[in-house]
Order: C-alpha cells, then sequence, then structure tokens
C-alpha cells in the first residue's frame, strides 16, 4: 500500500516543508509573539514567516537530497522523528506557557 505518508515524493519534499513550518512556528510563538499567537494579525509577520520557511526549506533540501541518494530509508525514518518530536514539543510549549 503505497500512501502519502509514505510515498517518495512525500519523504523528499513534503516532509521537510512539514519540518520547516513546524520549527518556524516555534520560533515566532516564542520571538515575534512573546509566547502567543498574536503575531498572526500582522502581515508583516505573515511576510516574514514565510520568508524563514523558505530559507529552512531550501536548506533542508540542499543537505538532505543528495544524501538520499546514499540511504533513503535513514533520511524517511529519520524525517518523521523529526516531525513528529517537534510537534510535540510545539505542543508541550504552547500547553505549559
Amino acid at each position: 500500500m503505497n500512501n502519502w505518508f509514505t510515498s517518495e515524493k512525500s519523504v523528499r519534499f513534503i516532509f521537510p516543508l512539514l519540518v520547516a513550518i513546524t520549527i518556524t512556528s516555534m520560533l515566532f510563538y516564542i520571538d515575534e509573539g512573546f509566547y502567543n499567537f498574536k503575531w498572526m494579525l500582522n502581515i508583516g509577520n505573515w511576510i516574514l514567516f514565510l520568508m524563514y520557511v523558505a530559507a529552512i526549506y531550501i536548506l533542508q533540501l540542499i543537505f538532505i537530497l543528495p544524501l538520499y541518494k546514499l540511504a533513503p530509508r535513514f533520511i524517511a525514518d529519520s524525517g518523521k522523528i523529526f516531525l513528529a518530536i517537534a510537534v510535540v514539543l510545539h505542543l508541550l510549549v504552547v500547553i505549559l506557557l
């Protein structure tokens, strides 16, 4: 069974994007919003948010795609594990603060 979660395209391109969004949202929650989501009300913060996501995403692709040819299962599994850890940490920060 080949669904979107295990497909090669999602591992190479979608998971790095989800990781970039998660990391950037954590940074903006802490830095721009002072531990709240009021930063979302300003259009300028959204522009900066998208720039950060793009930069982190491009850096991930630069590092991951060449390594993917050497060890595709390791990259896929580590990406999923990192995404799960980042989401859990983000939820803990939101709940506890």
